[in-house]
């Protein structure tokens, strides 16, 4: 999979989601404690922070982008591992660890944006 479009694209682009924009973090995710009420859509404009809470608000972000290219375009990893990789990490309960898996689905999100 070579293709991705970013938290950004996703946000702006409602009308291109295979999904409700009111799915929740939680429906989709498991471990986002605080944030499982939180639509997929407000999770794209979640910011960084301190500790484990800002360092999962940066995870959720980058993971519902990374959750919308599995389902959308040629993406470089499938459904199940996205949502695999975001619940280890975040049951990890690991700033590191939490903000290593999210860089990783970052690069995989900006691989280019075939839906543009």
């Amino acid at each position: 999979g070579a293709e991705g479009c970013t938290p950004g694209y996703w946000k702006t682009h409602p009308q291109a989601w295979p999904i409700a924009t009111t799915t929740t973090v939680g429906s989709v995710f498991t471990g986002a404690g605080i944030y499982s009420g939180t639509t997929l859509l407000a999770a794209l404009s979640f910011q960084g922070g301190t500790g484990v809470l800002g360092a999962t608000r940066v995870l959720l972000r980058a993971a519902v982008a990374a959750y919308l290219n599995s389902l959308s375009v040629d993406f470089a990893f499938s459904t199940a591992q996205v949502v695999s990789m975001v619940n280890a990490a975040l049951a990890s309960g690991d700033r590191a660890t939490i903000l290593a898996v999210a860089a990783q689905l970052d690069t995989a999100n900006n691989a280019g944006c075939p839906l543009n």
